[in-house]
């Protein structure tokens, strides 16, 4: 079945050639959302290391004592994980915004 408006265009789509600097900042999101997704992963590794897999250790009493420090030095690697986290995203989503924005004009935010 034929929808009525199935032959017209509701929005016209204009979208132009991708020159250099969008190529660049096609680079930059790229960059920015692999850096997101690594430190990402670094702060839930950081986070489960330090908040669930080194207290098992000292309550079996499995852990020494080199360990058991090490629990503090992780909490701070997550923490700036992610707080880079979040720049990385921010970062990202301002690549992506400026690539639409030039690349679809009529898209503009």
């Amino acid at each position: 079945m034929w929808n009525k408006t199935c032959g017209q265009a509701l929005i016209a789509v204009d979208p132009r050639l991708a020159g250099s600097d969008q190529w660049q900042q096609l680079a930059l999101l790229g960059r920015s959302l692999v850096l997101f997704v690594a430190l990402a992963l670094n702060a839930a590794f950081a986070f489960l290391l330090a908040h669930a897999v080194l207290p098992s250790l000292n309550v079996t009493d499995d852990a020494t004592v080199g360990v058991r420090a090490l629990r503090w030095v992780l909490y701070p690697i997550f923490l700036a994980s992610v707080v880079l986290t979040a720049i990385a995203l921010a970062r990202a989503i301002g690549a992506a915004a400026a690539v639409v924005q030039q690349v679809y004009p009529r898209f503009e935010l």
